[in-house]
């Protein structure tokens, strides 16, 4: 992901990016400054001195242990503008619990779920025959596991973790690039997931008209249900029922999604130019259906010709 974006941001600007000494500088470019970071000082600060003379940050983090909600934070704090959600966006989509309140609270399809101080959907829960526990703040599709027993979901379920019923679907992502001109949904694409672990293996796309449109139409409407502000790059996770109206939405996260490698490939334009607000206007396919794929390493295909590894 680092790679592809700094390929795009270096098209139409002058990108600096914080660089762990202990990695080879691998971006090659004329417009391009690695700034080298050091693992025994605090990161954020070293982060903060780099991005200082930038107009502007995008930061690529993990959601757990509110890493992500930090970094923004303090980059923030330090005079940078990063493009990003709000504090409370950010809070809220950052944590898969107080996602599903918001979700559920706003009337939008989403697993039931329960936490442990959020219990109000247990006696429905058991009449379910599979479950799935994961992390609150789990990224990468990281500690699922699932189970055929409500009791022995149960029993692992823990403070920082969630329980949410089993959703048959076909499992989908679509991203959204959101700006003070409002949102710009990208083409909604397949993922491809193991069927126990739910490890992510990679996506392909476009997908069809009509599964754009099922797409576009919840992840809207889970959109709608966050709190204010979404901004920046945002990837939503869903499943497509055989029935329209049972299309659930699984997750958000608020951030650069291994996806964009795939979705650079398949677009007219830049996709980091319309992170900056330098293009904007309707998204364009430039890729018929099911020819972009790609693997969670960032190695992409084009009709199963590989076009490079991000």
């Amino acid at each position: 992901m680092l790679l592809a974006l700094v390929e795009d941001l270096s098209e139409f600007a002058d990108v600096v990016y914080p660089l762990d000494p202990r990695f080879e500088d691998v971006i090659d470019a004329g417009r391009v400054t690695a700034i080298p970071v050091h693992n025994q000082g605090p990161l954020w600060s070293q982060w903060a001195t780099a991005a200082k003379s930038c107009d502007a940050a995008i930061v690529v983090a993990p959601e757990y242990d509110g890493l992500l909600a930090q970094a923004v934070a303090m980059l923030r704090a330090g005079g940078v503008k990063v493009i990003a959600g709000s504090g409370d966006f950010l809070r809220t989509a950052s944590d898969k619990a107080l996602t599903a309140r918001a979700w559920w609270n706003a009337g939008v399809t989403h697993p039931m779920y329960l936490t442990m101080a959020d219990r109000r959907f247990e006696a429905e829960l058991r009449s379910h025959s599979r479950f799935v526990v994961k992390p609150r703040d789990g990224c990468g599709t990281l500690e699922i596991r699932t189970f055929d027993r409500f009791d022995d979901a149960t029993r692992h379920l823990k403070d920082s973790s969630i329980l949410q019923t089993w959703c048959e679907g076909r499992a989908v992502s679509i991203a959204v690039i959101a700006s003070r001109a409002g949102l710009t949904f990208l083409p909604a694409v397949s993922q491809t997931l193991d069927s126990k672990t739910c490890e992510y293996a990679g996506g392909c796309g476009p997908l069809d008209d009509e599964d754009q449109r099922r797409s576009t139409a919840i992840a809207s409407r889970a959109i709608a249900a966050m709190p204010p502000t979404v901004r920046g790059f945002v990837g939503l996770d869903l499943l497509l029922a055989e029935g329209h109206s049972e299309d659930c939405i699984i997750e958000i996260n608020p951030r650069l999604t291994t996806s964009y490698v795939g979705l650079r490939k398949m677009v007219h334009g830049n996709l980091a130019a319309r992170l900056l607000e330098v293009e904007s206007g309707p998204v364009a396919c430039s890729t018929t259906m099911n020819t972009v794929s790609w693997t969670p390493d960032g190695t992409v295909r084009l009709n199963d010709v590989r076009v490079g590894t991000a």
